[in-house]
């Protein structure tokens, strides 16, 4: 009966500092919201680069200013997910990931295949977000975007004491909705949906699509 009273009474010590990182959550993503709302995807997608990484890094720092770093993680999670993933198309890269499998693919599969990439883009988004630490970004000067479905956008990160790192976002515009949404970014000429692709590739042909689906999405 002690050692059940002491295990209760640790869990309720826990519950106040708890229940205090889930308002400091739910203030941080409320503060931002209204900012991450009024970028319109219609918008050059120079400006909708540049109005969202300011948007987004002032909320890695804000994040990162709070006391509980062991929410940290989940916190750069919850950044990545509310005001990241609504400007990525992530079909269209899980499209270009799979390749000539796509072709042979079921709706199910696609469907599926998006969801594990989806997963995918949110831990490795949210682990560079970790890194960051106040570094200023450079962003190269807007061009003419007129006709284009296309567009890479060329920025680079100052490090402190080293050579600044090489970051292009590419974008395309879906012709139905005018809508510009970044499907690949490229780190110092290494493409994310490219390595993904090359990673995959064996896996997809000898296991097929679903199978590598569910692997990824249950690690």
């Amino acid at each position: 009966m002690l050692r059940v009273s002491v295990a209760l009474a640790s869990l309720l010590l826990l519950v106040p500092s708890y229940a205090v990182s889930l308002d400091n959550d739910k203030e941080l993503a409320l503060k931002y919201q209204q900012q991450i709302e009024q970028i319109e995807l219609t918008n050059s997608p120079y400006v909708i680069v540049e109005d969202l990484a300011k948007v987004v890094f002032k909320s890695v720092a804000d994040a990162k200013s709070l006391a509980d770093k062991e929410q940290e993680k989940q916190r750069m999670k919850m950044i990545v997910e509310e005001q990241l993933i609504p400007f990525v198309d992530i079909r269209f890269a899980s499209y270009k990931i799979l390749g000539p499998q796509l072709k042979q693919s079921t709706r199910e599969e696609r469907d599926l295949f998006v969801d594990a990439m989806r997963k995918i883009l949110v831990e490795t988004y949210s682990s560079a977000l970790i890194q960051y630490n106040n570094q200023k970004i450079n962003y190269e000067q807007e061009r003419d975007v007129s006709g284009k479905k296309t567009v890479a956008i060329r920025t680079e990160l100052e490090q402190p004491g080293a050579k600044p790192l090489s970051m292009v976002f590419k974008l395309r515009k879906n012709t139905k909705t005018n809508e510009w949404r970044a499907y690949d970014l490229v780190v110092e000429g290494i493409s994310l949906v490219d390595a993904k692709r090359a990673e995959l590739s064996k896996p997809l042909r000898d296991k097929g699509i679903g199978d590598v689906a569910n692997e990824l999405l249950k690690s």
